[in-house]
């Protein structure tokens, strides 16, 4: 550590101003140029790589925003402050944020990302600001930044970033089991695709086993040879996609819709709850309070509790005990940004509801984890757009979610859904919990490779 170098922040790096190209002007939108904001990297991963809105390359020229370099670093300066990312590709951004880089064979931008992120809470009591706090460029020169030789920064960054690979690839592997089981849902309980495949088989003269046959084919995305096979091969297997065929009806009603299927009132299938309004006042700084959660709780379809508030042990199974969580509930935020949710994970608990989010869960006999899901991925969002209330904020509550209908295939269809997608929500948990392990075991890394001890 004593053949560390210690400088202002601002002497060592590169600060860079963003800006946004005039809303009006419809040549300068819609490009292939990524656009950053806040929203985009608002999420605790150390690369960003897409962006929600993109630009022109006259956009781009005809406005004050830049173009900052792949391994660039971008962090929020207002609004939501100290938000950090590393970029994977070339973008653009808005006067919201700054861009970063450490100045040419004086600092790695790996090493600079780390070294930010191990200091945002010193960054940000240095912030500027009557009325909102903002980070401006005389922020960086009130900060200092201690750096070994670039070989030894590179790494630090390279131990580090290991950790944050691994937890990249495990929030991208459950994004697509995510994708597979909306997939599933949409095909089998909005487009009735085995429904429909059953029904034009028969139409064109077929049997009951030929209609099944193409049901499993749609369900299975196998060809009829490659059915033949798994029969041969895989007879088990073979028999439980039959029986998952042979639950679907093979008639769709002059409604529109599957025959027998019905539409049924939300309260009948699902259960949910809206939580107390826990006040300031209750809250406890005791070790053995509980959490509760809030809105800001909920990122990225989990929950990060590092700020949930908590209440007493008495309050909570106590006065409050109806609205205690558990494992596979699915907590959705009713305020602010509708229907962003989560999954209540066995590490999450004790922990107790709170104000502006609704928990879900299924009805015995009524329905199934993977069936509610299905809707609040695929459908609920919708529903809550056409009958939330509020003009300056958007809300929803019990009396919405009373006036949405779902729906419902028989209890049966929905017990061999469950079993087919709750594969993914297991792998999808482990995942989680391995990334929990990762971030725990590369937080208590940081500071000490940082501080030249590793």
């Amino acid at each position: 550590m004593s053949s560390w170098n210690i400088s202002k922040l601002s002497e060592v790096i590169n600060i860079i101003g963003g800006g946004t190209p005039k809303r009006s002007e419809d040549s300068y939108w819609n490009g292939d140029i990524n656009w950053l904001s806040v929203a985009d990297f608002n999420n605790d991963f150390r690369y960003v790589s897409s962006s929600a809105e993109k630009i022109t390359e006259l956009g781009l020229n005809k406005s004050s925003t830049k173009l900052l370099n792949k391994d660039d670093l971008i962090i929020s300066a207002r609004g939501t402050v100290g938000c950090l990312a590393q970029l994977s590709k070339p973008m653009a951004f808005n006067q919201s944020c700054y861009g970063l880089t450490g100045k040419d064979d004086v600092i790695d931008n790996g090493y600079l990302y780390y070294y930010l992120k191990n200091n945002i809470s010193e960054l940000k009591r240095k912030t500027h600001g009557a009325v909102f706090d903002t980070i401006t460029r005389d922020t960086f020169e009130f900060m200092n930044i201690s750096y070994p030789d670039l070989n030894e920064q590179k790494r630090i960054a390279d131990v580090l970033g290991s950790f944050d690979e691994k937890i990249q690839l495990n929030t991208q592997t459950n994004q697509t089991l995510e994708q597979i089981a909306q997939t599933m849902f949409k095909s089998w309980f909005i487009d009735f695709d085995p429904v429909k495949a059953k029904a034009q088989t028969l139409a064109q003269g077929g049997t009951p086993q030929q209609a099944n046959r193409s049901a499993m084919s749609v369900i299975s995305g196998k060809t009829d040879q490659e059915l033949d096979r798994l029969q041969a091969e895989d007879p088990k297997a073979y028999g439980e996609l039959w029986e998952v065929a042979e639950a679907f009806p093979s008639e769709i009603g002059e409604d529109g819709v599957p025959r027998g299927w019905e539409m049924r009132p939300l309260p009948e299938i699902i259960d949910f709850l809206e939580g107390p309004g826990i006040r300031n006042w209750q809250y406890t700084e005791e070790d053995d309070g509980i959490k509760f959660i809030n809105i800001r709780c909920i990122k990225n379809g989990d929950l990060s509790l590092e700020t949930a508030n908590k209440i007493t042990k008495e309050e909570a199974f106590g006065k409050y005990s109806h609205f205690q969580l558990k494992e596979d509930d699915v907590v959705i935020s009713t305020s602010g940004t509708l229907g962003r949710f989560a999954f209540v994970r066995q590490a999450h608990l004790p922990l107790s509801l709170n104000t502006s989010v609704i928990r879900f869960r299924p009805i015995e006999n009524k329905s199934t984890l993977s069936f509610i899901t299905g809707f609040v991925e695929t459908q609920l969002q919708h529903e809550l757009e056409i009958r939330a209330s509020g003009s300056a904020q958007r809300n929803f509550g019990p009396m919405h979610l009373k006036q949405i209908s779902l729906l419902t295939p028989d209890f049966n269809l929905l017990t061999l859904h469950h079993k087919y997608v709750n594969v993914f929500f297991e792998m999808r948990k482990s995942n989680l919990t391995e990334n929990d392990f990762l971030v725990q075991v590369r937080d208590v890394l940081l500071p000490k490779l940082l501080n030249g001890e590793i």
